[in-house]
């Protein structure tokens, strides 16, 4: 049954108006994003900068472990389905499974998912679920920039 998903940029600014913490299981972007690999090689070009917008490399496996651990733990706690920020210039593209969540930093909620996702250090244990931050700020940028996006379109 088709939903209608806010992008993560929508979602902070319409409703969280503040910073917001969110999972991504997107393994291609993960390991570009918070791992810093590039890809290596003409066949995995594809799997690089623009690969990460197929939805073959979502860990639904590593999505279901979430969801299940804050079923468990925090069930009071709302988790959002939204889109992936990605470039304005991309007016359609697939639900990666990313979950936005209602937390702050330093809460409870927020020092589970870092003890369960991260190590000592605050880096990710694994490119198969990264607990990642988007200011306010940053958001509304690339808000305002898909706004201008479409705006321009609809002229």
């Amino acid at each position: 049954m088709p939903r209608l998903l806010k992008t993560l940029s929508q979602y902070v600014v319409e409703t969280r108006k503040k910073e917001t913490y969110f999972m991504v299981f997107n393994t291609v972007y993960n390991d570009i994003y918070a791992f810093k690999k590039e890809p290596s090689s003409e066949e995995n070009i594809e799997e690089g900068i623009f690969g990460y917008l197929n939805k073959k490399y979502v860990n639904h496996a590593a999505r279901n472990q979430f969801l299940k651990f804050m079923k468990d733990n925090f069930p009071n706690v709302k988790l959002v389905e939204v889109f992936d920020m990605v470039s304005p210039g991309y007016l359609v593209y697939p639900y990666l499974g990313t979950i936005a969540i209602d937390c702050e930093e330093n809460d409870e909620v927020y020092n589970a998912i870092c003890k369960k996702y991260e190590d000592e250090l605050g880096f990710p244990l694994s490119k198969d679920a990264v607990f990642w931050s988007v200011s306010y700020e940053i958001a509304l940028k690339h808000y305002n920039e898909v706004k201008q996006m479409w705006d321009d379109e609809l002229e």
